[in-house]
């Protein structure tokens, strides 16, 4: 319990920082995103697929992954964020003021692939976070991450009624200060916990080799990072087909544009919801039973909205499910790449895992579109959701049955299981 305050204590400005951080840039925009998509098409004539095409920008921060994990290692977080604040108001600027031409839009995403993007992504604050918080890490990484969900939650009604009123040009300028003023107040606040605490003996090269954990290649040749590499494929395909199509979903099922945005909020609220439950179950629980379960989620709750005339309750209970299980994703690939492969390659690896998601949700979001495109609706979609579901939902559990080395504290099943010699967890 001690141990548990003491990291509270010297890491609540890591964690405010990294709160902020995330709803500075690339993931607030992915939650907003949505309202934008019926908008820009009736604006300029553009299809759902076309605007899906727009993942492009997180794509390109995907593939980024690898190069940016090592580059925060090396450097830490904070002069990336200092620069993402304003690259991503900027962006919305730059939004706000778009032509036609839908070549200005896909060179926007590009914009944020390659700048906005990468100075903000959730790989950025994970690394500082792990390294602030051991017994606690799970609920720390699901209040971290949270940090652009808690943000949505206020501003998706307010921005629904903004685009509304002014349109979507007045919606995208809305949206430039509170990137800037999160970017700088994540700035200050990791300033702050670098005050509090000595420098972190990964920022030197050689001192890398005394941390606990797998290199690079080891932890390529260990099966969990593969078990999780097909967790991560399967969840981002079907989170990000879902998400990204799920204002347009609600609005082609006659639900009202403010509702709809209510019911957006509601999503993100059980996001946040997810991630923090998650977080608090994984520190206390077998960790691969409890991801088993979060990964499963979508299985039920998709299904769903394959039912033709379901209530609007009905609806609201499958979004539920859904959104939980989307807020636990993150905690589960930052918790288990620590747990698994420990902390002296962390952002190499989280840079290759976040990739194989990144690459994957941007390909469930264009699937998503170009699926409506096709056929006209989305139940295609919906199938998908549930058969990925089933898929990730095992690989995670299998990660923890197969046995290996664990770098983080074990819970108190798990010290159990180790005291047997059973340890699923390793």
């Amino acid at each position: 319990m001690d141990s548990r305050r003491q990291e509270w204590r010297q890491g609540w400005p890591t964690l405010v920082g990294a709160a902020l951080g995330a709803a500075a840039g690339i993931s607030l925009y992915s939650n907003v995103a949505g309202l934008f998509i019926k908008p820009l098409g009736e604006a300029f004539g553009w299809g759902r697929g076309q605007i899906a095409l727009g993942g492009v920008g997180a794509l390109i921060v995907s593939l980024t992954g690898p190069w940016l994990g090592a580059a925060v290692d090396r450097h830490g977080a904070r002069p990336f964020i200092f620069a993402g604040g304003f690259l991503f108001a900027l962006t919305y600027l730059m939004l706000a003021a778009m032509p036609g031409p839908f070549w200005i839009y896909l060179a926007i995403m590009v914009f944020i692939g390659v700048l906005a993007g990468p100075s903000t992504a959730p790989l950025v604050f994970m690394r500082p976070l792990v390294a602030a918080f051991d017994h606690s890490r799970g609920l720390a990484l699901a209040i971290g991450i949270s940090g652009n969900a808690f943000v949505a939650i206020a501003v998706l009604p307010l921005l629904q009624h903004v685009i509304a009123l002014w349109g979507w040009r007045a919606g995208f300028a809305m949206m430039a200060p509170i990137a800037l003023v999160m970017g700088l107040g994540s700035w200050f606040f990791l300033g702050l916990a670098a005050r509090k605490s000595p420098p972190a003996p990964e920022a030197e090269g050689e001192a890398a080799q005394d941390i606990a954990g797998l290199s690079f290649r080891q932890a390529l040749g260990d099966g969990r990072f593969w078990l999780m590499a097909v967790c991560m494929l399967a969840v981002s395909v079907a989170i990000g087909a879902f998400a990204s199509q799920f204002q347009p979903l609600l609005s082609d099922r006659g639900i009202p544009g403010a509702t709809a945005a209510l019911l957006g909020s509601w999503y993100v609220a059980c996001i946040v919801t997810g991630r923090l439950v998650c977080g608090v179950l994984l520190d206390r629980l077998w960790s691969p039973g409890v991801a088993f379960f979060a990964m499963a989620l979508p299985i039920v709750g998709a299904s769903v909205f394959l039912v033709p005339d379901v209530s609007f309750w009905l609806l609201v209970g499958g979004a539920t499910l859904i959104g939980l299980s989307q807020g636990s994703d993150g905690d589960v690939l930052a918790f288990f790449a620590a747990r698994y492969f420990g902390l002296r390659s962390y952002g190499t690896i989280m840079g290759l895992l976040g990739l194989i998601a990144g690459l994957s949700g941007v390909a469930g979001a264009v699937l998503g579109g170009v699926i409506f495109d096709r056929t006209g609706d989305y139940d295609l979609m919906i199938w998908i959701v549930v058969g990925l579901s089933g898929v990730a939902a095992t690989s995670i559990l299998v990660s923890g049955l197969v046995g290996g080395r664990q770098f983080a504290p074990p819970s108190p099943v798990e010290i159990e299981e180790t005291a047997t010699e059973m340890s699923p967890g390793g």
